[in-house]
């Protein structure tokens, strides 16, 4: 089903999954549904449990569908093995998906991720080759060079212009500062929140920090 989300939204968040997303790589070419694996802890430390990320229609408006694929016993995950994410239930039009999928490792990393009751009855041993798990993080290695190199031909070109050997388009590079100040920002507030959610920011300091923190991105929203 082809879903009403602008290809300039799905190009950014690709490239922001990539970045800042590891482990998560889109399904089938499908830059609207990310699949990604979390591994276990303590006797299923060699496990690796596998997550889907979807965007719906008027993303980012409308906040991710989160889902576990793996057959899990946990009082996070519910019916239809959607997974209870405080991130979904407060989504706010400025997270990313990439906070969605990293807020996925934080909860599972809190609250650890165990088979089913029932895989466990049969004698289900924890995997000691997750290949699957290395083949998504090849391709992940492979594709973060890759933004690394991008990144590094911009470097390149700066450098270049600031020693006189070409033009600075000072227009382009302000509007690439603001947008990645923006992130910077929108990724400050989504941690702020994480922190307070998990009870490691009192009420008082939460309430001072969202503060500053949406104040700074109102002044940039006025500046473009």
């Amino acid at each position: 089903m082809v879903k009403n989300i602008p290809d300039i939204i799905l190009a950014r968040e690709a490239k922001w999954m990539y970045e800042k997303g590891r482990g998560f790589e889109p399904i089938k070419g499908d830059m609207t549904r990310w699949r990604g694996l979390i591994p276990g802890r303590g006797e299923f430390k060699n496990r690796f449990f596998t997550v889907e990320l979807e965007m719906l229609d008027g993303f980012p408006a409308t906040p991710p569908l989160v889902k576990m694929i793996s057959e899990v016993d946990h009082p996070r995950v519910g019916k239809g093995k959607i997974i209870d994410l405080w991130i979904v239930r407060r989504w706010n039009p400025e997270y990313h998906l990439f906070q969605a999928a990293n807020s996925i490792k934080g909860l599972f990393a809190r609250e650890p991720l165990r088979p089913a009751a029932h895989l466990l009855k049969k004698g289900v041993k924890p995997k000691t080759q997750p290949t699957d798990a290395y083949v998504v993080y090849n391709r992940q290695k492979q594709q973060l060079e890759d933004v690394l190199n991008q990144k590094q031909d911009e470097i390149n070109r700066l450098k270049a212009a600031l020693s006189g050997r070409s033009q600075i388009d000072r227009s382009s590079q302000r509007v690439k500062y603001m947008d990645r100040r923006k992130l910077e920002l929108e990724e400050e507030l989504f941690d702020t929140e994480e922190r307070f959610h998990w009870a490691d920011l009192t009420s008082v300091d939460f309430a001072k920090e969202y503060l500053r923190v949406r104040t700074q991105l109102q002044l940039i929203a006025m500046t473009q």
